[in-house]
């Protein structure tokens, strides 16, 4: 696809009602949050599988079932943001969809363990998809648009905590893993569509030859061993020979990179953009602040499905329907919020609302570390850290439009995308560490006590407010339209 191909349907996108919303692009931007959203809704669903995928092949590796999805996303992250780059984003947009749905048809077609987990191996190949569409944001929408349509693609993950607890109660009760994956599946197929019909071509922003496989695959194994060492630290243990060695190996490899790419003519990654202080804070706090706010809910499961056991368990003991449905309050407020934030982005500088809602965040888990002994009380905190929460994942997308150029987007966005894993991966290690300080073991199973839930939420506050501390020093951003019109600069 050459550029001039692309320009018909982008000038057309971008003059269309002049640069207000149009029947077309709220069909666009459908278009992009279903699949962009289907990855969350992956998340949550298979965590519920898991359990049905052990008993169905008697298996004590069952961890690989999510481990995969999450391995293979985090290598193919630097070629797929450079490639999106190279060749036009809606064309590997559909080589990943389809290959998620390919992946999801063999994994519930599966005879065997390592058959599952080859569907789950070629199915995280879709796993970078958010690295193409917030990217694709900026190339098709008008300028004025770009950050309320960024904004509401990422909150709009509101809407798939609220559905996917009952969604995946349904095929698990109905059909076990199998429904799950079948659903995933045709979900994939209806994005296909969605994508090929609705999502206009867009540009190439990178028309140098050759291309940096070397240095991609240096990225993406060094980060993929460092998730992998931290995802297993728990069960192995830190100290460990394996855990060490992952890591070791992992750093080893990111220090090469960094050599190999100074060197490189045509690097995967311009390290002097992410080197500019506005973008290195930007990804940093925006990475980490979005890795709390995904990864605490989903701790919190176990808060609300551990039995209550006197003196050993201090879990709620509620049913998954129950979770799901008390759930369903502060799960509202995040897209609220979201929406809300799409609108205030329009006149209202980003840095404000993003400082407003870490510290939102940051306030509601600390008081959900002290108040958590029934629905009421979860309710309460839970929503006020949930309201943080959805302007901390509408804003973090804005942060990146104000801090790179149009044709430096495709990065800026793979760069968050992959360090929503890196540092997803150590907040949740850091979550088990905390629950740990209070646990009792029984016949082998770890239950955690009133401490360690406590301990548990405060270090999420206590790493929102690191956040917010270093995002204080975000400097001004650029509106996209001034940002579009020439490169960026060293701040």
């Amino acid at each position: 696809m050459t550029p001039t191909s692309a320009s018909p349907s982008l000038d057309a996108a971008s003059t269309e009602g002049t640069e207000r919303w149009t029947p077309r692009l709220v069909a666009v931007l459908v278009a992009l949050i279903w699949p962009t959203q289907l990855l969350a809704a992956a998340g949550i669903l298979g965590a519920n599988a898991t359990a049905s995928v052990a008993q169905s092949f008697r298996t004590t590796h069952v961890a690989w079932f999510g481990l995969t999805v999450v391995l293979i996303s985090t290598m193919l992250t630097p070629f797929v943001m450079k490639l999106g780059d190279r060749y036009g984003k809606k064309r590997l947009m559909l080589a990943m969809t389809a290959l998620g749905v390919l992946g999801d048809v063999i994994a519930a077609m599966a005879g065997s363990f390592w058959l599952l987990l080859v569907g789950r191996a070629v199915a995280g190949c879709y796993g970078p998809f958010a690295a193409l569409s917030f990217p694709a944001v900026r190339d098709i929408f008008p300028a004025r648009l770009v950050k309320p349509a960024s904004a509401v693609l990422g909150s709009s993950v509101g809407l798939v905590a609220l559905a996917a607890p009952f969604l995946a109660g349904w095929l698990v009760d109905g059909w076990g893993y199998e429904g799950v994956m079948w659903f995933l599946a045709a979900a994939s197929a209806v994005g296909f569509a969605l994508i090929a019909l609705l999502v206009p071509q867009t540009p190439r922003h990178d028309h140098r030859p050759g291309f940096d496989w070397l240095g991609g695959l240096i990225l993406g194994g060094g980060l993929t061993a460092v998730v992998y060492a931290v995802g297993q630290g728990e069960s192995w243990g830190w100290g460990d020979v394996r855990t060490l060695g992952w890591l070791t190996a992992g750093l080893a490899a990111l220090v090469v990179f960094f050599f190999v790419e100074r060197s490189n003519a045509h690097p995967i990654l311009e390290l002097k953009v992410l080197s500019r202080r506005p973008v290195a804070l930007v990804l940093v706090t925006g990475g980490l602040a979005q890795s709390v706010a995904y990864t605490m809910p989903s701790m919190a499961i176990l808060l609300a499905l551990y039995p209550h056991i006197p003196g050993v368990s201090a879990g709620l003991g509620w049913t998954a329907q129950h979770n799901a449905v008390v759930s369903v309050s502060w799960n509202v407020v995040m897209f609220g919020a979201g929406i809300i934030a799409s609108r205030l982005l329009r006149t209202i500088d980003a840095r404000l609302l993003w400082w407003t809602g870490l510290a939102l965040m940051g306030a509601g888990y600390g008081l959900v570390g002290f108040f958590h002994a029934d629905e009421t009380q979860l309710v309460l905190t839970s929503c006020l850290a949930n309201l943080g929460a959805g302007l901390v994942v509408a804003g973090a997308p804005v942060l990146v439009v104000g801090v790179v150029s149009k044709n430096e987007q495709g990065m800026g966005s793979g760069m968050l995308n992959m360090l929503i894993n890196f540092f997803g991966a150590i907040v949740t290690a850091l979550s088990f560490a905390a629950l740990a300080t209070h646990s009792t073991v029984v016949d082998g199973t770890a239950f955690y006590q009133d401490g360690g839930y406590a301990w548990l939420f405060w270090t999420g506050a206590l790493l929102t407010a690191l956040t917010l501390a270093i995002s204080l020093f975000i400097p001004p951003l650029r509106d996209p339209a001034q940002a579009d019109a020439a490169p960026a600069t060293s701040s």
